[in-house]
């Protein structure tokens, strides 16, 4: 697999995101950002998302040691 693999993979996931949430607010349901929101409102939530958000950001930047880096020790 080839860079232009994960560029892709972003886009589709990105699309995804956007069309989730159109198709969400068409039948009134829930939206993936109503559900972020939700998750930033109750202390436990907040806690959880922001450290997964901060070991997401570590691991694209690639500041975490491999050893630590759960995402690069799978390849």
């Amino acid at each position: 697999m080839g860079k232009r693999h994960g560029e892709a993979a972003w886009l589709v996931l990105a699309l995804y995101v956007l069309t989730y949430d159109l198709v969400a607010l068409k039948r009134k349901y829930s939206t993936l950002s109503a559900c972020f929101y939700q998750a930033t409102t109750h202390k436990g939530g907040r806690f959880l998302l922001i450290a997964f958000w901060l070991y997401l950001t570590a691991h694209l930047f690639r500041w975490l040691p491999k050893k630590w880096d759960l995402f690069r020790a799978l390849v």
